[in-house]
């Protein structure tokens, strides 16, 4: 707070006769240090003090230290009957170890104490991981993880209680926080059974009595099994759930109600969306309307809160609809095109993307409007252009996407795929099934690149340039490694070079074992010759040449790749090492790797890729180097601390999705940062023109991603829509065999 702004306040206070009240967001020395002067001017201060806040507002009262495991937690002396996850705090890595020994259990929970909401929540299921956790905001919260109960729609059942001066605001209404990811994005009418919202209460009650808080605050529960679990606490702070839940109070009454965050577009103004919730009928005006939309706070190109009353949960939705077509910066009425049938329409589809919030090349730049023709981008339009095109000629066949609320991205490039199914290391009741199509769209991959891995035997190359060639007529693009885990690598033409030379889908080998008991210890003189074939290979057919090599635990990590590069022509970057994150020493020796001038594939699906990534960054390694990988369809067993197998699934396809979720919402990374690791960075390093961006003459392989919660919406790969809200391609076998895809 400067000394101008704080002149200005004073001035407003001291020249309005009015009475005015500060309310914290939180309770810093800064508040107290703004509040003094004012609260002199008449003002009044509506918080707990700092002594107060220091004793319970942090999510430490909600277990004991592991340093001091018979000391009661403050919940506990407050009242021991409330039910909290089994956890304890934790200030230094000795202390979570020990608290993740006594716990006893393969996933738990890190939540940061002083973190807000879901900030800083992390992940684990391996110790591994959990000795890379760094502290970054302090004392921590260690929790064993319980599947929480999901509502019919799929959202966490996390109801909320906020309360004032040692009330409960809200009557006998209560909200569910509508969760995305760990970020709270709305409130909506509770969905908890009475008796669990009873529980709640009477948890809250109990707090609220032993505490005695002066200020604001509030309560999240999670259901599990039915039963209320207290989460989180959020004493003496004011929040926006009690703005939600104080507007249904003064102005919703019984009505239903439907409150979220949203970010305005930084062209559009509150008054200009004033005006058009009125034009259009829906501008809610408090002791006036029954129902309508209205906004609670309006930061232009920072954020917003907003609410929809009406007789129900469902029309409140549709408002909820209707008002983010209204936040757009410009709100077009979109207009299908006509167009003819045919052959033409085989040869030669259109389809205009308009009014996208956002185009990542991967960089972001000022483009709302795509023109698709064929399978190509040939236009990044502006808003007169996208007018003019809304005519076209009858004799060309095109559809409008509306990309309002939306991000348009590059589709992923995903270099590391078991198309055919992968597994089998358990007997033959443990292979995994192929990939379906349809799956994949829904993983928002548009190119793969197919790999066999331990079976050779039952898995063969043929079923695998067949399958790569069936999901690029059915579609999507599809490449695939030759070779497998084994040494020599298993070819179909009878040589590695002729594979890469005369099979088109063929980009390499892999992959390849190195450093891991499931491959064929290849020695120097094996790995210089296959990477040789590989080079040369790859010279000859005019594609990458890579030989792909999955690294395993062993202590030799990159040190096989190494001696190659020392003692023969061969460059480094003939070589991809995969799994890079497998464990703390592998990722050191990645960024080794990475200095020399090497490539690196991170598998995305544990919490170390993300660590991994945050320290390449932080030691300023060239990220464009580095890729990320999903690994889809192959197996995962989990194996309890005596190596007893404890389950085992295939993995599914949505790991890139779920990365770019953690890396944007967690990591707090821009999508600038992000998206080359699965976009740009692999299509140029295995040489594959036309893919992973957006750009004049570039495949039309799109992604539109919901801009506030990066939900995938529509997929449109090689000009073709394979994804809309509402439905996925699913091939010829699939459920909409013989079905042309609908108009968006």
């Amino acid at each position: 707070m400067d000394e101008e702004l704080l002149g200005r306040l004073k001035a407003l206070i001291g020249d309005s006769g009015e009475k005015w009240t500060l309310v914290p967001c939180h309770v810093t020395e800064g508040f107290l240090r703004l509040a003094r002067p004012l609260v002199e001017l008449g003002a009044v201060v509506y918080s707990d003090d700092a002594e107060w806040i220091q004793k319970y507002a942090n999510k430490s009262i909600l277990h004991r230290h592991v340093r001091t495991p018979d000391t009661p937690s403050v919940i506990e002396q407050v009242d021991s009957a409330i039910r909290v996850a089994k956890g304890y705090t934790c200030s230094s890595m000795e202390d979570l170890l020990e608290a993740y020994r006594l716990l006893n259990t393969r996933t738990v929970v890190v939540r940061p104490v002083h973190g807000a909401g879901g900030e800083g929540t992390v992940f684990f299921n391996e110790l591994e991981q959990l000795r890379m956790y760094d502290f970054p905001q302090g004392d921590v919260n260690l929790e064993e993880w319980a599947e929480p109960d999901k509502a019919p729609d799929g959202i966490t059942l996390s109801p909320t209680l906020q309360y004032c001066e040692g009330s409960i605001l809200g009557g006998a209404r209560s909200f569910d926080q509508v969760m995305v990811a760990n970020a709270c994005m709305g409130w909506r009418r509770s969905l908890a059974s009475t008796s669990f919202l009873k529980n709640a209460r009477r948890y809250a009650q109990s707090i609220m009595a032993g505490a005695k808080p002066r200020g604001p605050g509030g309560f999240d529960f999670v259901s599990v099994n039915g039963l209320a679990v207290l989460a989180d606490v959020d004493l003496g702070q004011f929040n926006e759930a009690h703005c939600a839940v104080m507007f249904q109070q003064a102005h919703a009454g019984e009505q239903a109600m439907f409150c979220w965050k949203f970010r305005p577009n930084e062209r559009l103004t509150v008054q200009t969306f004033w005006k058009r919730l009125r034009s259009s009928g829906c501008a809610f005006v408090p002791g006036k309307s029954k129902e309508g939309i209205f906004p609670v706070s309006f930061l232009r190109g920072a954020s917003g809160l907003f609410v929809a009353v009406a007789k129900d949960d469902l029309s409140c939705l549709a408002l909820h609809e209707k008002a983010k077509n209204l936040l757009m910066a410009n709100t077009p009425v979109p207009v299908p095109l006509q167009g003819g049938g045919g052959a033409n329409k085989k040869r030669f589809r259109m389809t205009l993307v308009k009014n996208a919030e956002a185009v990542f090349l991967p960089e972001s730049v000022d483009v709302k409007h795509l023109l698709l023709a064929g399978t190509q981008v040939v236009g990044l339009l502006d808003d007169e252009a996208a007018a003019r095109l809304e005519a076209v000629s009858e004799e060309v066949a095109a559809m409008v996407v509306d990309a309002t609320g939306c991000v348009v991205v590059p589709g992923f490039v995903d270099i590391h795929v078991h198309i055919t199914g992968g597994g089998g290391e358990l007997g033959p009741a443990s292979r995994t099934p192929e990939a379906r199509i349809n799956q994949l769209i829904d993983g928002g991959m548009t190119t793969v690149v197919g790999v066999l891995g331990t079976d050779c035997v039952s898995r063969s190359l043929e079923n695998l340039v067949v399958k790569a060639r069936a999901l690029t007529e059915e579609g999507l693009t599809a490449y695939m490694w030759t070779g497998a885990y084994r040494n020599p690598p298993p070819t179909i033409t009878g040589s590695v070079r002729r594979d890469i030379v005369l099979i088109e889908q063929c980009l390499g080998v892999g992959e390849m074992a190195i450093s891991d008991h499931r491959g064929s210890q290849p020695d120097l003189r094996m790995l210089s010759e296959v990477a040789a074939e590989c080079r040369v290979g790859g010279m000859l057919a005019g594609k990458a040449g890579l030989l792909y090599c999955h690294v395993g635990t062993g202590p030799g990590m990159l040190e096989p790749l190494r001696e190659v590069v020392r003692r023969t022509e061969i460059p480094i970057t003939t070589f991809l090492p995969t799994h890079m994150e497998r464990n703390e020493a592998l990722i050191a020796d990645a960024a080794e790797w990475l200095r020399e001038g090497g490539y690196v594939d991170l598998t995305c699906r544990s919490i170390k890729a993300l660590m991994a990534l945050k320290k390449f960054d932080n030691e300023g390694l060239a990220l464009e180097r580095v890729i990320v990988s999903s690994d889809s369809f192959g197996s995962l067993p989990t194996y309890d601390e005596q190596g007893r197998l404890v389950r085992y699934r295939a993995a599914d396809a949505k790991a890139m999705l779920q990365f770019l979720w953690k890396m944007y919402f967690q990591e707090l990374w821009p999508l600038e940062k992000i998206l080359p690791l699965v976009t740009s960075n692999p299509a140029r390093i295995l040489k594959l023109p036309g893919k992973g961006g957006i750009g004049v003459g570039m495949d039309a392989d799109l992604l539109l991603l919901d801009r506030n919660t990066l939900q995938l919406k529509y997929v449109i790969a090689k000009g073709q829509v394979v994804k809309t809200p509402k439905w996925t391609h699913a091939g010829m076998l699939g459920r909409d065999a013989g079905i042309p895809a609908p108009a968006a």
